[in-house]
């Protein structure tokens, strides 16, 4: 696969890097022979791995091996011992990488607790547990040491050198650092050498003596920086503490030097002590640039959001948990009448007209349950001038990071226009569009209503006397006058809460719940005898009609009662017309 201009550019760079950390290494750190106690060439390798793509991953590793089998042979424990351990620096290396990306991949994204467990267990605990498990065979082999010494010095200087130095090398072999420095104003690079130059003279300080632990000083001047600075702030921080104390540590100074023991004891010891500054530092450098990308975009959503709920004809409400406002667009004085200061502080509930109340409520507590569904509802507010409006709401649950509600979002439009329209809908398909009465279908579904709620009452089957007769001689109009007359007439008859049906030709119900069967048969006997009282125009006559009517107590389902009225009204006619009968 070709390879670009740059990416042989950088892989040189690594290589050289990490020849002349293997090459201090081993001169330096091999105290009484054998294996290095510091070892920070595997986290340049390490660094370069989990930062480029696979296609250089050979070149990067072949680099790196030629030069750290020339580190072991010209500084270290030879020409023999050399291909063997420079063979397992770069295994070693490319088993935490590979552990580490595949790790990351199935973490979750945003938690640098989480990432830093990853990244000591990939390349502080497997990686170098391979290493000094063969390393310090090939060590012992060429007979520089026992192998239980050399696996420890090996196991402490890869684990503790990779886990302080990896996630440095990977901040600039990334571009951050880069990047960074670029976008950095003169202000911030000032107050970034301040703080470094701080680090610099506390870490002097406290390692230039070696009468007093004072160890943790240095942490107060790097978690300051990185605080104020960021990733990069630790990162620079971390080098000028390993620098500085490193090499006062190696020529006897620094707090370490209070400790008992040997060299190489005192070396873990201050490389553990690195480990631990970086393992504070970096995952509070992580969450602090995750925070500020969420506030930015907070910052971003919230523009948006102020935006479109300042240009929107909805209502936008934000509500706490408990349903008080805490915010509401402009567009609420326009469609309520009140100012969006009226109602912050004010439980939303209380704008809901009270017979919708427990729907909205439903509503709101569904979506309190299950952030991220919308809920929708209708409903009717009370506006300021205390009319009344149709609203339909949609209505959304806002998560923290545990999935737990911590607000609501509602957009409430106005349908006052639709809801008009669809009860006109509803009206003219339940109405009979010539005498105004309801229909068939509203009678069928009244009869209903009472037989499920058992409520009793009874039925009045009325019929126009000889209404046939009326239309052939005076034709069809003076038959439409003669039932809206009888409309007239029956909705003046009836009481309260009693429904009229025009339910076909000449023929009428009259729905009467909760009425005896003496009730029915007063109010029945009063529209008869009106109708028969009432002088009617046909053209230019004036004539009287009469009319029959069967009436059946509501027992039974719906048809049984319907033809107990129907026979009790063929009865009457049967019996002269102009009469009452009731079903039997």
């Amino acid at each position: 696969m070709e390879l670009s201009v740059r990416s042989i550019g950088r892989t040189a760079v690594v290589v050289a890097v990490y020849f002349a950390s293997a090459m201090a290494a081993v001169m330096t750190t091999r105290f009484g022979g054998g294996v290095a106690c510091v070892w920070i060439a595997t986290a340049v390798l390490g660094a370069a791995l989990v930062t480029s793509p696979r296609r250089d991953w050979v070149m990067l590793c072949v680099g790196c091996g030629l030069a750290g089998v020339v580190a072991t042979a010209s500084f270290g424990l030879g020409l023999r011992a050399a291909l063997p351990l420079g063979l397992l620096n770069v295994v070693e290396a490319v088993t935490g990488a590979v552990l580490l990306r595949w790790l990351e991949r199935r973490h979750q994204a945003g938690d640098p607790v989480g990432r830093l467990a990853i990244l000591v267990f990939a390349t502080a605990v497997v990686a170098p547990v391979i290493g000094a498990t063969v390393g310090a065979a090939v060590a012992a082999w060429v007979g520089s040491g026992g192998y239980w010494i050399n696996w420890v010095r090996w196991y402490a200087g890869h684990s503790l050198g990779t886990l302080t130095f990896m996630p440095v090398f990977a901040m600039f072999l990334s571009g951050n650092v880069r990047r960074t420095v670029s976008r950095a104003s003169r202000r911030q690079i000032a107050e970034s050498a301040a703080l470094l130059m701080l680090v610099v003279l506390t870490t002097l300080a406290v390692f230039l003596q070696k009468t007093l632990p004072l160890l943790f000083v240095p942490i107060l001047p790097v978690i300051l920086a990185t605080f104020r600075l960021g990733r990069l702030g630790a990162a620079l921080s971390i080098v000028c503490v390993a620098g500085i104390g490193g090499v006062l540590t190696l020529k006897g100074f620094g707090p370490v030097n209070l400790v008992g023991g040997d060299i190489v004891s005192r070396v873990h010891l201050f490389q553990f002590y690195l480990a631990a500054t970086v393992m504070t530092a970096l995952p509070v450098a992580a969450d602090l640039a995750r925070r500020d990308r969420l506030y930015a975009r907070l910052r971003d959503s919230e523009a948006r959001y102020r935006l479109l709920t300042d240009n929107s004809t909805d209502i936008v409400m934000s509500l706490h948990v408990d349903g008080t406002v805490r915010y509401a667009s402009p567009s609420i004085t326009q469609l309520g009448g009140y100012a969006p200061d009226d109602v912050i502080g004010r439980n939303a509930i209380d704008l809901v007209l009270e017979s919708d109340r427990l729907a909205v409520s439903a509503a709101h507590r569904a979506a309190v349950a299950t952030p991220g569904v919308t809920q929708i509802v209708e409903f009717r507010a009370r506006m300021a001038d205390g009319s009344l409006r149709w609203f339909e709401a949609h209505s959304r649950g806002v998560a923290d990071e545990s999935g737990a509600a911590i607000g609501i979002v509602n957009a409430a439009r106005d349908v006052s226009h639709r809801k008009q329209l669809e009860a006109e809908l509803t009206s003219a398909a339940l109405t009979d569009p010539l005498t105004g009465l309801a229909n068939r279908r509203r009678f069928d579904l009244r009869l209903a209503e009472i037989h499920r709620a058992e409520q009793g009452g009874c039925l009045a089957i009325f019929d126009i006397d000889h209404f046939k007769a009326v239309n052939d001689r005076h034709g069809h109009q003076a038959g439409d006058d003669v039932l809206r007359t009888f409309a007239t007439i029956a909705r003046g008859c009836v009481r309260d809460g009693d429904l009229i049906a025009r339910l076909g030709g000449e023929e009428f119900g009259i729905v009467l719940p909760g009425a005896s069967v003496d009730q029915a048969r007063l109010v029945c006997e009063r529209l008869r005898a009106t109708i028969a009282d009432t002088a009617f125009a046909l053209g230019e006559k004036r004539t009287r009609i009469t009319v029959s009517a069967g009436i059946a107590s509501l027992v039974g389902d719906s048809d049984a009662v319907l033809k107990a009225a129907d026979a009790a009204l063929y009865q009457a006619k049967r019996a002269g017309r102009n009469r009452l009968r009731l079903a039997a």
